[in-house]
């Protein structure tokens, strides 16, 4: 008899926590639950980011951040920006308006930004000769860019120049067809052996890239989400690309980077370091370290007015303990000189440097 009163009160207690909560409360519990929700079932490279080691630190974010949302000490978005920057993912990231930004940018990790340490910094497109040994291509995005990248390789080509300056920095990516036309000038290695690429594969995350039955047999992937495997072999392991000749030019080649660099344009950095010995990478910063993940779609929970991006798939370096991120990629020759004052469609001093240090 005492059991089932006792039954009863916390049964009536629970009625009543439950009771004042606020219905606005609810719901940011509610779609807090389904941002986790989509990470631990969709996002890539969880398993590795979330291990034994800091499993009790991850769980412990989780169990304060719903706390906090639930005593209203924190706001719902606050609260979604601050569990995805633990990740440390820049393809796994908070967006929409400014003030969405700027509250992402609170708890991601941090950079240089070089918009404060230069009076301009805005690149431009650019194809043009330096000096009479030296020509420039200014490849500022991988995004729809290779005829512009087929025509500057022309433009190189027809110049005589034996060198050649291709300056990604503040390449943020978009497509690794894009910077093929400069790997043809650059190659001189053949069977070059790549790092493989695994899709982590749900329903959802391939329902929100937008990949229907036709596509996803084009590509060799699963059609029955029911019986397909977690994982899925998108690229294989030691996959060798190779051109049929070798560019006579240019004599040497240069990259200048950035930490702006990331994604593709990280990708162009690691496709030259495999496959030419006479390209050199140059910068002051390493890579952004933004390359290890990919293929991005997008949810929005609950239609709140910020999108997150995360990425569905990951290098098999994360399995190999070879990560490039987060610590990006190390130039060879780390630049001596001071940011430049302005960057855009300008032929800068380090391009000058680089010219000259070319030449020797």
């Amino acid at each position: 008899m005492k059991r089932n009163i006792l039954i009863a009160l916390l049964a009536a207690f629970t009625l009543a926590a439950t009771a004042a909560v606020p219905d606005s409360i609810r719901q940011n519990l509610a779609d807090f639950d389904s941002v986790v929700y989509m990470a631990e079932h969709d996002y890539a490279p969880f398993k590795f980011k979330v291990t034994n080691k800091n499993k009790k630190e991850y769980n412990a974010l989780k169990k304060r951040l719903v706390k906090d949302l639930t005593k209203g000490k924190r706001s719902w978005q606050d609260a979604v920006c601050a569990y995805v920057a633990w990740f440390g993912d820049f393809h796994f990231f908070v967006f929409g308006n400014k003030e969405v930004s700027a509250n992402y940018s609170k708890y991601a990790r941090k950079r240089i930004e070089y918009r404060k340490q230069m009076d301009e910094y805005h690149l431009q497109p650019m194809s043009c000769k330096v000096d009479d040994e030296t020509w420039l291509i200014r490849f500022p995005s991988c995004d729809n860019t290779q005829e512009w990248a087929e025509q500057s390789a022309r433009e190189y080509l027809n110049s005589r120049c034996p060198n050649l300056i291709i300056d990604i920095r503040g390449n943020g990516g978009g497509q690794d067809d894009s910077y093929q036309p400069f790997m043809q000038l650059l190659f001189d290695t053949s069977d070059c052996s790549r790092d493989g690429v695994m899709i982590r594969y749900t329903e959802a995350s391939i329902r929100r890239c937008g990949l229907n039955e036709e596509r996803l047999k084009e590509l060799g992937l699963p059609t029955d989400f029911v019986h397909a495997p977690e994982y899925v072999v998108l690229v294989e392991e030691g996959a060798t690309f190779h051109y049929d000749s070798i560019s006579t030019f240019p004599k040497k080649a240069a990259i200048i980077v950035d930490n702006s660099v990331a994604s593709s344009g990280e990708q162009l950095v690691l496709d030259a370091r495999l496959a030419s010995k006479r390209t050199k990478i140059y910068g002051r910063d390493n890579t952004l370290g933004c390359v290890d993940t990919g293929n991005c779609p997008h949810f929005t929970p609950a239609g709140r007015g910020l999108n997150i991006q995360y990425p569905i798939s990951y290098s098999t370096r994360y399995e190999k303990g070879t990560c490039v991120d987060p610590t990006g990629i190390a130039p060879d020759v780390r630049m001596p000189l001071p940011y430049p004052k302005r960057l855009t469609d300008n032929i800068d001093e380090w391009v000058l440097w680089v010219a000259e240090d070319l030449k020797r």
